[in-house]
């Protein structure tokens, strides 16, 4: 039941009037129930594999809360040393049970996600060698959100087990907190302690919540149906032709694909918040005009938000500080300089977490190698940084300067490109295929308007997608500045209902949808 498609609007307008209908004490009841009823409709299989997740993490949250109360409640007449045993095996008992329940859970997503992609390359492995070993592939299906909501589970448990938030004694709440339709099929990844209180607060309609929360809606569906899947007609065919289209066709439609990842994810996300503020409830942001970003790490911190917050607690901040980081940072001070005793473990923790960002994404060594572009990338920055400075003073560049910041902004945007050639390609020689090629700016066609109306889209459509770009521009800098839902607001109200009506009109008159059009679906609906 994608976001955009007719049944999904019906689903979500009966939740919505369900939801304030019911009694109040009842609303949370009644999202889980919505909740399973949308992730069944996807399949019942899928079902078996977010019970599993549930009831593994439910248990194991009662118990490390346990393990705390334990812990706690040791009597302080005891001798200190007894004290200390004591304490001891609690804790030992709490990393027992804290790592069974990763080891069972990621270890379902990874055996899901990667089995037969390490199958596939353990025989061609054994190929080369002239072995014959045949290693076994199966037909498997990957769960509806499971890399969602298995992140977003697994930091609930380690938060109860780092004491932050207590262990939920109601099994019905935390499969609540595991399901909750607007977030399971593309995020974004909530912390317990922020979204669970609002999921099972008893509340009233609230007019201001509702308006808000249609807004978001409308346009999350502008940017995916409107924009994103109109770009991706253009990217579909550019990256399965390249070979065949100039130096310039490559690069615009890159560029056209780095405008789809955008919309269609960001749009998504619009869409899952605004059903949640709809009903009074507050989802984590996810982006942030991250095509404003000045620096790769600054673009990081603006995309996939709730990724980034995610690795960045359960496993950047740990890495980074662990014992044997700490002593890798005292040797590099000692024999490099206290710099690169500094950032060293900083680089590191950074190339661990995206090359697991990589990963996350799927079976794939464009993924791989996408986490580790951006990894590596981001790690040597941080390392070289006294010889950026170095070269700004010599160079007297004022990187305060306007014109400085709209080249950072160019400079960066490009390397996202790459990254996108990367992402999207069909394979790593395609990729490098069409990186070298999309350099080949020279390389125009002998007419420039009929190669771009080769790739799918009549002029009328290329018009319309660049008025909708103008759109998204402007709406993004004024974002930039403050809450452009707020700038609605103080409007006068004839002025607020044509914007209403003109978004309206928009999704249903421009939207990419229609008699032989089959709705596409959103890029990380599969991850």
């Amino acid at each position: 039941m994608a976001f955009n498609t007719l049944m999904f609007v019906s689903f979500f307008l009966i939740v919505l009037i369900g939801y304030y209908a019911v009694p109040k004490r009842f609303k949370w009841v009644f999202l889980l129930f919505a909740s399973y009823f949308f992730y069944l409709y996807a399949s019942l299989k899928f079902a078996f594999f977010i019970l599993i997740t549930t009831i593994s993490s439910y248990y194991a949250a009662i118990w490390i809360g346990k393990m705390h109360e334990k812990e706690n409640n040791i009597p302080k007449e005891i001798d200190s040393k007894v004290r200390k045993v004591q304490k001891q095996s609690y804790k030992k008992k709490r990393k027992r049970i804290l790592v069974l329940l990763l080891v069972l859970n990621f270890g379902i997503l990874l055996f899901l996600k990667y089995f037969n992609f390490a199958s596939d390359n353990l025989n061609a492995l054994f190929g080369l060698l002239d072995l014959n070993i045949k290693s076994p592939t199966l037909n498997l299906i990957l769960p509806l959100g499971i890399s969602f909501y298995t992140f977003q589970t697994m930091s609930y448990v380690i938060d109860v087990y780092w004491g932050k938030v207590e262990a939920e004694k109601n099994f019905g709440k935390v499969a609540l907190f595991v399901s909750f339709f607007p977030q399971i099929i593309e995020g974004p990844i909530g912390r317990y302690k922020d979204l669970a209180p609002q999921l099972y607060q008893e509340r009233g309609c609230n007019y201001r919540d509702l308006k808000f929360g249609i807004q978001l809606m409308a346009w999350g569906y502008i940017k995916k149906m409107v924009i994103a899947d109109r770009v991706a007609i253009i990217a579909d065919y550019v990256f399965a032709n390249y070979l065949n289209v100039s130096g310039f066709g490559v690069a615009f439609g890159v560029f056209m694909y780095a405008i789809q990842d955008y919309t269609d994810f960001s749009g998504a996300i619009d869409i899952a918040r605004g059903c949640a503020k709809a009903m009074g409830i507050d989802m984590a942001e996810n982006f942030r005009r991250p095509y404003f970003s000045k620096t790769v790490p600054e673009f990081w911190r603006r995309w996939h938000m709730s990724l980034g917050a995610w690795m960045k607690d359960y496993v950047f901040y740990p890495f980074s500080l662990s014992k044997g980081m700490r002593n890798l940072s005292k040797f590099a001070k000692k024999h490099f300089g206290k710099h690169i005793g500094r950032t060293l473990p900083i680089a590191i923790g950074n190339f661990l977490v995206f090359f697991l960002v990589g990963v996350w994404h799927g079976a794939n060594w464009n993924y791989i190698v996408w986490g580790i572009f951006y990894g590596t990338l981001i790690a040597v920055s941080g390392m070289l940084k006294p010889i950026y400075d170095w070269l700004n003073k010599t160079l007297r560049i004022k990187t305060e300067s306007s014109f400085f910041h709209l080249f950072q902004i160019l400079r960066t945007f490009w390397i996202t490109c790459i990254g996108c050639i990367i992402f999207r390609a069909d394979g790593l020689i395609e990729a490098w295929q069409m990186f070298l090629k999309s350099f080949r700016f020279i390389d125009f066609p002998n007419g420039i308007r009929h190669e771009l109306l080769s790739f799918g889209l009549d002029k009328s459509n290329y018009v319309l997608l660049l008025v909708a770009l103008i759109v998204l521009f402007i709406i993004d800098v004024l974002q930039e500045k403050g809450s452009v839902r707020e700038r609605i607001e103080s409007k006068k109200i004839y002025i607020r209902w044509a914007l209403y009506m003109a978004a309206f009109l928009a999704i249903i008159l421009f939207g990419i949808y229609g008699p032989g059009y089959s709705q596409s679906q959103f890029v990380y609906m599969q991850f």
